[in-house]
């Protein structure tokens, strides 16, 4: 899991540590929010990062776009170190980079019309040689996510929560970005507008060569979207590996009891399908991780 050539975006000993403020009954203290993780995002590739609430997916997707500072570790996007960048090449790394949030409605600013919302990085990073010139370019933007450009001079209250979503993927494309950091972008949609917005994803990596880390809840749509799968649990990177391996031959107890718990769509099935318990125990959890096999890494 070393850097590579081929690697768009590397992460080494990932770590976020709060100090935790103490009580009448109770002391200051540590809380480990990431710890010491590490993964590779290769070019044109999706890396799906999966775990319960709270295990830190959200966290590390802030620090990798440089949004939350890490305690410790190292973040190299395109062979450059973006955890300790001057501030004269932050902008010019932060064009290439950019994030979809998992609520649509608060990402967007509800005193902007959409179209001016998606130029708004085209004008921030000097894009297009006039208003005019953006203006098309925004046109074309809500062609490729599948929005009438005749919508853009509508406010965001006047969208569903699929349309608002699709605005701010235009918006994330605006810069043609290398990388893009979804953080749950389907978690608030409708089920048929989620199939819609992972469908777009990728046709829009298909068509700029794009790679995504895809954080998510929903395992399905991370097996049928993404080529590898990472899966956290306490802050901690608990497996990683190609998507087969992860759900055809899960190692990692957690894993086996995430997987168990996704729903199967054959009634008959899924009621003889046993749950697999998991039962959190920090000496148990593992310390390093090991190879299983080919690109498959296992904390023992």
């Amino acid at each position: 899991m070393s850097a590579g050539h081929d690697h768009l975006l590397s992460v080494s000993d990932l770590t976020k540590t709060y100090r935790t403020r103490g009580g009448l009954f109770s002391k200051a203290s540590d809380f480990h929010a990431v710890k010491n993780v590490g993964f590779h995002v290769g070019r044109n590739e999706t890396l799906g990062l999966v775990g319960e609430s709270g295990s830190g997916k959200s966290t590390i997707g802030r620090m990798v776009m440089g949004l939350t500072a890490p305690t410790a570790g190292q973040v190299t996007f395109d062979g450059e170190d973006v955890t300790s960048l001057p501030a004269s090449r932050v902008k010019d790394v932060r064009r290439k980079m950019q994030m979809v949030f998992q609520d649509p409605y608060s990402a967007l600013s509800p005193r902007m019309r959409v179209g001016q919302f998606v130029a708004e990085p085209m004008v921030v990073h000097g894009i297009g040689d006039s208003e005019a010139d953006r203006r098309e370019q925004v046109v074309g933007l809500f062609r490729r996510v599948g929005l009438n450009p005749d919508f853009m001079e509508r406010y965001p209250h006047e969208f569903s929560g699929g349309q608002r979503q699709r605005i701010c993927i235009a918006r994330a494309l605006a810069l043609g970005p290398k990388f893009i950091v979804a953080d749950e972008p389907i978690t608030a949609l409708d089920v048929s507008i989620q199939a819609q917005i992972v469908n777009l994803f990728q046709d829009l990596q298909q068509e700029m060569q794009m790679s995504y880390l895809f954080i998510a809840h929903d395992l399905s749509m991370v097996r049928y979207l993404c080529q590898r799968v990472a899966v956290m649990l306490r802050g901690r990177l608990v497996e990683i590996g190609p998507t087969a391996a992860i759900f055809g031959d899960p190692q990692h107890p957690y894993t086996q009891s995430l997987l168990s718990a996704v729903p199967i769509a054959n009634p008959r099935l899924e009621r003889a399908r046993k749950r697999i318990a998991y039962q959190y125990s920090p000496e148990t959890l593992g310390n390093q991780l090991e190879e299983v096999s080919s690109g498959h890494f296992v904390l023992k």
